[in-house]
């Protein structure tokens, strides 16, 4: 009893830590700045407690509506607020105080995801360091991140997205740890848990690569009661056969481009299992065919019991089309794909390459024209490889190349929609903040690993609240659109704008 109490304690610390951060900040502050997209989320959440199918199908954020519909409830249920379903908003007496409250909600959705993250990198990081105060630090760590710690800020649906990936590319790696049957299973969970992270936000699908490129690096060679290698004719067909099954299947979802990248991504992942099963010493036709079954199935089921929940309305069409996100690229002149952007209006060769090179340096200058965590660990890893540049392995100087070129890339890809977007720092400072664990973790002295990763932390810390202030900001939510007139508002079809424009006209309203 007492060894369960001392394990779950850690959790409970992360818990309290974030909790008492939440309520004694600005979680309720400013309500109508940065609220379109917690008040769209909030709002097909009360669809769907209404017994309606969620509008929102743009990332399409499922499991952020489904939390946000929950905690709706549970506020009713302790007597927080009458509103959770579309009527009872629309009805109450002051409608903008019902949003206030509808936003409040969403923001919460934060706070628990931010946890239930927290509370898996804990988890996984004392699986590696199998040391308590180490992974606690590890975990503050990655919350202190400005990708992380912007997510506990503001409700988006990169959060949960991440989450899953996190999760998708875990059982993938232990999978190659296990023996042929538990294998088989891990796999079958990394690719469920890959395509909720995608029903969640779909853009995760065009940044797979890298993840599980990533994971790669982490796959030992010696797997636990490998298969041998032999390579019969029938598995060869059969193992080409299911790459053959899996292309027509996506011929059905798709076509063109969309088709060409569905392609790509199904060819990238055969081609990473088959040169995994020659590292590690497996069946490749074999692990070709069990990867494609299972990846297959991951979908159908993913796809159905989401349809299923949405009663009967399909929400996959960013994940069977991916290139149906592109819609969404052209929103400011300043974007390289936008019309009026000279990368595509104009006639100057000198001009568009001048537009090329100013995107192309956009992430360097984000990194290095200022302070932040991205820029303390991409120095702090320069300057430990170079000090212990006789001691590194050749591996870790590949996984600390490969890490620096995808949160490069990553970082590029986010900035072909925005230029300053910091929910999509999630997705790249990831890389980062691994590789400096993986240097960490080599040190012999334990008490030097503590020392070192509180120092990140406290410069961390400090980076963010002089003279920048992203916490600041980022907490009080200092931002731009105020609602009254804000076009997000004739987005939700069902709310009763009628009064919530009279109400915004009256002089007392103060938003």
């Amino acid at each position: 009893m007492k060894f369960l109490i001392k394990q779950f304690i850690p959790y409970l610390l992360i818990t309290v830590v974030l909790t008492a951060l939440f309520y004694s900040t600005g979680y309720s502050l400013n309500w109508t700045y940065w609220a379109d997209q917690e008040l769209t989320l909030g709002y097909n959440g009360l669809l769907i407690n209404s017994g309606l199918n969620q509008e929102y199908i743009d990332h399409p954020g499922f499991f952020s509506i489904q939390l946000i519909a929950l905690l709706l409830k549970a506020g009713s249920y302790l007597g927080l607020s009458d509103v959770h379903n579309i009527n009872q908003i629309n009805q109450a007496p002051s409608i903008l105080d019902g949003m206030r409250y509808l936003v409040i909600a969403a923001r919460h959705a934060a706070l628990v995801t931010t946890i239930a993250l927290l509370a898996g990198i804990y988890y996984v990081s004392n699986k590696i360091f199998k040391n308590t105060v180490i992974a606690l630090l590890v975990t503050f760590l990655a919350f202190v991140n400005n990708g992380v710690f912007y997510h506990f800020t503001a409700t988006r649906t990169e959060s949960i997205a991440f989450l899953f990936l996190l999760l998708s590319i875990y059982y993938f790696i232990i999978s190659y740890q296990n023996s042929s049957y538990k294998a088989y299973l891990f796999i079958q969970l990394c690719l469920i848990a890959f395509f909720c992270g995608a029903l969640n936000k779909a853009q995760i699908i065009a940044l797979a690569p890298f993840y599980f490129c990533w994971a790669a690096f982490f796959v030992p060679n010696t797997p636990i009661n490998s298969d041998k290698r032999v390579h019969q004719p029938i598995l060869l067909l059969v193992g080409i056969l299911s790459y053959i099954v899996l292309l027509y299947f996506y011929s059905t979802q798709s076509a063109g481009i969309g088709l060409l990248f569905n392609v790509l991504l199904v060819s990238f992942f055969n081609i990473l299992i088959v040169g995994l099963a020659i590292k590690t010493g497996c069946n490749s036709y074999k692990s070709l065919l069990i990867f494609n079954v299972s990846y297959l199935l991951a979908y159908v089921l993913v796809e159905y019991f989401s349809t299923l929940i949405n009663q009967g309305v399909p929400i996959f069409s960013n994940i069977a089309d991916p290139i149906s996100m592109t819609r969404f690229l052209r929103a400011v002149p300043s974007q390289i794909l936008h019309p009026e952007n000279n990368f595509l209006a104009s006639t100057s060769i000198l001009e568009r390459i001048s537009s090329a090179l100013n995107f192309a340096t956009s992430p360097l200058v984000e990194t290095f024209g200022r302070i932040s965590s991205s820029t303390l660990l991409i120095l702090f890893s320069l300057i430990w490889v170079i000090y212990q540049r006789k001691i590194i392995t050749k591996k870790e100087w590949w996984l600390g190349g490969f890490s620096l070129f995808s949160f490069y890339i990553i970082n590029l890809v986010n900035k072909v929609r925005y230029l300053d977007a910091p929910q999509y720092r999630l997705f790249s400072e990831f890389f980062l903040l691994t590789f400096v664990l993986v240097l960490i973790y080599r040190l012999p002295d334990i008490r030097a690993k503590k020392r070192i990763l509180s120092l990140l932390i406290f410069i961390t810390i400090l980076a963010n609240l002089v003279p920048y202030k992203h916490y600041y900001n980022w907490l009080i939510r200092k931002g731009f659109n105020p609602f009254c007139g804000y076009h997000m508002m004739h987005a939700h079809e069902k709310l009763n704008i009628q009064k919530i424009l009279l109400e915004c006209a009256q002089p007392s309203i103060k938003l």
